[in-house]
């Protein structure tokens, strides 16, 4: 079950919050579900369709990216 949140920050606090499935930055609302036994945010229904079907399945709760993403990032480009 998923509802939606609004972010009650004072404008002059920096409270962040980010999604869990694509990493945007929310400002105002967002959509907290209870995916796998625990409470995620998200800055709406795509991102926490997408995180249920491909976040968890694929990559798994505790995914983190490689630490040398960057690096296997510039040799894979084309000049």
């Amino acid at each position: 079950m998923s509802r939606w949140i609004e972010n009650d920050a004072q404008w002059y606090e920096q409270r962040m919050v980010h999604c869990a499935a694509c990493g945007r930055l929310i400002a105002k609302h967002f959509l907290i579900a209870d995916v796998a036994g625990e409470r995620t945010t998200f800055c709406g229904e795509g991102c926490e369709q997408i995180y249920r079907d491909y976040v968890l399945t694929e990559r798994g709760r505790d995914y983190q990216r490689p630490a040398d993403v960057m690096e296997q990032y510039r040799e894979l480009m084309v000049p």
